[in-house]
This record gives C-alpha cells, sequence and structure tokens, in this order.
C-alpha cells in the first residue's frame, strides 16, 4: 500500500497573509510540520511507501510552495474550493492507495499519531481518526476509495470548513492517543497573529529539538512556562468563525 500524508494548505489567508511562509529561525514555518513529518517516516519515504505532499489550489500565491520542494515535499494543485475531492484527484494523479490527512495550519500536529493512523490503514481500517490530543495536534486518514465512496454525493459542493462531514462516522477507527488532559486552552494552530506569536516562542525554545520532541513532552513544556497564554484568548472567534463559515458552505451547497 502506498500512501501520501497530504498537508492541506493555501496562501489566501486574510486574516493572517500568506501564514505557512512566515519565518522563524530563518524558516518558512511549514518547514517545521514538513520536517517533522519526514523525519517520522524516513524509512517509508526511504521505501517509496510514503510521500509528503502539499495539496492546494491553482492559484498564483500558492507557486510560492514550490520553493519548499528541496525539503522532500511535491506541491499537487486540485479543487480549489472541495479540499477532499482534491485529495481524491492528489491520490488518482499519483498512485495513492490511503491518506494521511494533515492540516498545514497544524505545525506540530502529532506525528506519532499520524504513525498509528498509517499503521491502522495498513491494518485495513477505511477511516481513522486520533482523539484526545490538543487542538491542532490530531490527524486523520481514509483509504482512497473510501474517500471516492464518500464524495459520490458531494463532489460538486463547497467543502472548506468541517469537510469531515461527508464521512460516514459509524466507520471511523478512534485512536486514543490520552493526551488531552481536559485543558481547552492549548491551541496549536495557525489561524491568527497571536497563534503565530505562539509558535514563534515555542519554536526558538526548543530549536531543532522541535523535529522530534515527543507529544507529551512539549505540551508540558507549553503548560510549565505558560505559553498557552498567548493565544488561548482567540478560541471563542476561532470557533464563532469556523460554525460561521460551515453554515456558509450548507446554504451555498443547498
Amino acid at each position: 500500500m502506498k500512501t501520501g500524508i497530504f498537508i492541506t494548505a493555501r496562501l489566501g489567508s486574510t486574516r493572517l497573509k500568506k501564514k505557512h511562509l512566515l519565518e522563524v529561525n530563518g524558516k518558512a514555518i511549514i518547514v517545521y510540520l514538513i520536517k517533522r513529518l519526514t523525519a517520522e517516516f524516513k524509512r517509508e519515504i526511504g521505501d517509496a511507501h510514503v510521500e509528503v505532499v502539499i495539496t492546494t489550489s491553482d492559484e498564483v500565491e500558492n507557486r510560492e510552495f514550490e520553493a519548499l520542494e528541496r525539503f522532500g515535499v511535491r506541491v499537487f494543485y486540485g479543487s480549489p474550493n472541495n479540499i477532499p475531492l482534491r485529495h481524491l484527484q492528489a491520490a488518482k494523479a499519483l498512485g495513492f492507495d490511503s491518506i494521511i490527512s494533515i492540516d498545514g495550519d497544524d505545525i506540530l500536529c502529532s506525528v506519532t499519531g499520524a504513525r498509528r493512523v498509517y499503521e491502522s490503514l495498513n491494518s485495513g481500517a477505511e477511516y481513522v481518526k486520533t482523539t484526545n490530543l490538543p487542538f491542532g495536534m490530531n490527524s486523520t486518514g481514509y483509504t482512497t476509495n473510501f474517500l471516492e465512496e464518500s464524495l459520490v454525493s458531494y463532489s460538486k459542493d463547497f467543502l472548506e470548513t468541517g469537510w469531515g462531514r461527508i464521512f460516514d462516522t459509524e466507520k471511523i477507527v478512534n485512536i486514543d492517543m490520552g493526551l488531552h488532559q481536559n485543558n481547552d486552552r492549548l491551541r496549536f494552530t495557525l489561524d491568527y497573529e497571536m497563534d503565530f506569536d505562539f509558535f514563534k516562542v515555542l519554536i526558538e525554545a526548543l530549536g531543532e529539538g522541535v523535529i522530534e520532541i515527543s507529544d507529551r513532552d512539549v505540551v508540558e513544556l507549553v503548560i510549565s512556562r505558560k505559553m498557552f497564554r498567548l493565544n488561548e484568548a482567540i478560541n471563542i472567534e476561532y470557533w464563532h468563525n469556523f460554525n460561521k463559515n460551515v453554515t456558509k458552505e450548507l446554504s451555498q451547497n443547498e
């Protein structure tokens, strides 16, 4: 089985312009996500069983992602408004049997979780999710066949926010990572200036250790140094905008 690790990203954000290319320690911030994934899956990448791909839309600004190919990723351009369709297009064009889906905003997404998703897909699961990690650290996986079946009624829809709703939840395999710690103040995703400030402080504190640090260690560091205070205040605004965008998409698709 050949698996694509799809990093979903676009550079058209209005809240934080070209956020994935903002630099920390001289590197585009998304490079830290790429390097964490390529380090975790080094053997599988070398054996051509896994490939890391930035899946984006074919707009002028997104061409800047091509400069990141030197870090061992491919860039694929697909559907502009339907993310799962973009994933299906990439999987078929590049010959992937399964997909691990990573949000490009989730700079410190758990690579251990991605590994668990990979193993579950290889063991025959069709649809897999990690759970009980802080917001921005979970990942999802599905087979290309399951994705195609799930898209039958949605191929012409706008699906950019909360698009996991297209999947049959009865088929899901949940992988409990056991690290949430009942702390809803933790926010590991890049959407606002305060999120960038959070990641910048955290990555600068870790240095090159950010590539291989464990989930537990990074969470404990954020809590012990109270780094979460840098961006915890925007959670209410984030979820308000998220729910508003889901409602907008549902009305567009009627």
